[in-house]
């Protein structure tokens, strides 16, 4: 899986592609919202190996629609991940205090060891800050790159 998790930015969207084989989908998210950087806090958050959180949702938000990115932990060695679509798509619009978090149907399942998830996603984060300027800027994204929420993430792997 350490392959498994890559970004692409272009004009205000961030793709996320993971999975592996038939499992493989890309989901894009606007830039409206930093779903890079809230990702990258939840991996971190979930990254340690007796982390304090269990579980992390994050919106991938498209417009309209978009997907959350469910992860728990199964057992102190192991994350879950769930892709689930929204199930009330238009998030975007409207009143935001009338839009809720609703999931819709699972769309992607990863059950691996802790350790093996969380390095694929640092991959993914690691290619996508090589990218990055000086400044943190990301071509093509709005938002800077999440530097601290990444070097939480090495750090709990042990560097």
């Amino acid at each position: 899986m350490s392959d498994a998790v890559v970004f692409q930015f272009s004009a205000g969207w961030c793709e996320l592609a993971l999975g592996s084989g038939a499992q493989r989908r890309a989901f894009r998210a606007t830039g409206i919202d930093d779903a890079f950087r809230h990702l990258a806090q939840a991996v971190a958050a979930l990254a340690h190996p007796e982390p304090e959180t269990c579980l992390q949702a994050v919106l991938w938000g498209d417009e309209p629609g978009g997907v959350f990115l469910d992860f728990a932990t199964v057992a102190p060695d192991h994350l879950a991940l769930v892709v689930h679509a929204l199930a009330i798509p238009n998030w975007i619009t409207g009143t935001a205090a009338q839009w809720m978090p609703i999931r819709g149907e699972v769309l992607l399942k990863q059950l691996a060891p802790r350790q093996e998830l969380v390095t694929a996603f640092l991959h993914g984060f690691t290619a996508a800050g090589a990218t990055a300027g000086p400044d943190g800027s990301i071509a093509g994204w709005p938002h800077p790159y999440p530097a601290a929420a990444v070097t939480e993430i090495r750090d709990a792997l042990g560097g």
